[in-house]
């Protein structure tokens, strides 16, 4: 196999890296080098000190440095780091960086259920469009700090899909998110000229399946024809189907539309 892309793993809201941990080291189990950058905004902080303008100059940072050292780079992007990454790539793909005769660059973007937006939108805009904002209070708990977390973790990350101990280990490591995150437009639209890959998961408690369907459909009415893959899943995929997401990475950066 050819030398592997440096894999830049990007979190979701409420996660922190060590949620992340095994399937990172199973990536490199594989050949892959894995960053996991800590999103600022998945501090804790309360009230809220972040942004998501602060979460993608942390994700721009690694990516720059990673491609400025001649790597290529494999995004992988879960959740709402999927809008995170997407703003963080502008000039950093590798037929960008080639044309200005710069080594390194970004071969392929993997939205692991993730927010696949247009440049200018918001993660809120999803959720009113599909009508799921009339359930938001019954599901998410909106504190008077500002910051926001799931009712019910286990079912929204999990689907009662895995062993009450991994969910238990995994909940640990959640944080408090801020709230105001989900109202901020995001930059960039890397997925328009980057080979794409979106998995999308059917018992998706938190990024809903009607989510992900309505930001492909609008990915779709930009001329864009992502490659999709669709998992009976739960939001938690990296987890409960680690093996599987392994091998979805290998055929991401192995795919024929990088260029190399």
């Amino acid at each position: 196999m050819a030398i592997l892309p440096t894999v830049i793993l990007v979190h979701g809201a409420w996660h922190t890296p060590a949620n992340y941990q095994s399937y990172a080291d199973a990536l490199r189990a594989q050949g892959f080098k894995v960053h996991c950058p800590h999103l600022p905004s998945c501090n804790g902080a309360s009230p809220p000190t972040t942004s998501l303008a602060d979460d993608t100059s942390c994700v721009r940072d690694i990516v720059q440095s990673v491609v400025d050292a001649g790597e290529h780079v494999l995004m992988i992007m879960h959740s709402y780091g999927g809008a995170v990454g997407t703003g963080a790539l502008e000039g950093l793909s590798l037929a960008e960086r080639e044309a200005t005769g710069q080594p390194g660059g970004v071969v392929h973007l993997l939205y692991m259920c993730a927010y696949i937006l247009r440049p200018g939108s918001t993660v809120w805009e999803i959720i009113q469009e599909t009508g799921y904002d009339k359930l938001w209070d019954q599901y998410v708990d909106t504190a008077a700090d500002g910051t926001v977390a799931m009712k019910d973790q286990g079912l929204a990350f999990f689907s009662g899909n895995a062993e009450q101990t991994v969910v238990d280990k995994a909940l640990k490591t959640l944080v408090r998110f801020p709230s105001a995150i989900f109202y901020e437009k995001t930059t960039g639209s890397a997925w328009k000229t980057i080979p794409t890959t979106y998995i999308s998961t059917v018992n998706d408690y938190a990024v809903l399946k009607p989510y992900q369907d309505l930001m492909l459909a609008k990915v779709r009415e930009d001329g864009v024809n992502v490659k999709v893959e669709e998992y009976d899943a739960d939001h938690s995929l990296f987890i409960t189907k680690e093996a599987a997401m392994v091998e979805v990475a290998v055929k991401a950066a192995t795919d024929k539309r990088n260029l190399n």
